[in-house]
């Protein structure tokens, strides 16, 4: 069953939340996206992914076109492709929920910066239920 994990955090733990659900993911052996809004964005997750424990490096890779790469077990993107077949999704923002929902395990962010993104948050979690995947909020 599809599942979908709004994680309700402070804006300055996100970065080493993504980390902590692809190294959980790297650790099971499931491949992960994670979905980023901007080319800057996804560098700022990549560096955070390179330095944040010396003694556990995970493989991955920023991929900004849809070629095929299974050897890569997590790949950062910025547009809605899903070159290493994933069934997981992190989405540090907000890409369309036919796209989320082609994976298995979604997680995304609440998001309290401003009143309209809020809403923009509550609406993707509606959408997520009127497709009738399962859906979580973990106030962390």
């Amino acid at each position: 069953m599809k599942a979908c994990i709004f994680h309700d955090i402070g804006p300055g733990h996100r970065d080493r939340k993504i980390f902590e659900i692809v190294e959980h993911a790297y650790g099971q052996h499931a491949h992960a996206i994670v979905y980023a809004p901007s080319e800057a964005r996804a560098a700022v997750i990549d560096r955070f992914l390179w330095i944040l424990r010396q003694e556990s490096f995970i493989p991955h890779k920023i991929m900004l076109k849809d070629e095929a790469d299974a050897s890569v077990p997590v790949a950062i993107v910025t547009t809605e492709i899903n070159p290493i077949d994933a069934g997981i999704l992190i989405a540090d923002g907000h890409c369309s929920l036919k796209y989320a929902a082609g994976f298995e395990t979604i997680h995304e962010f609440v998001d309290r910066s401003s009143a309209e993104i809020q809403e923009a948050c509550r609406e993707r979690f509606r959408g997520y239920r009127e497709r009738k995947i399962a859906v979580e909020h973990l106030k962390e």
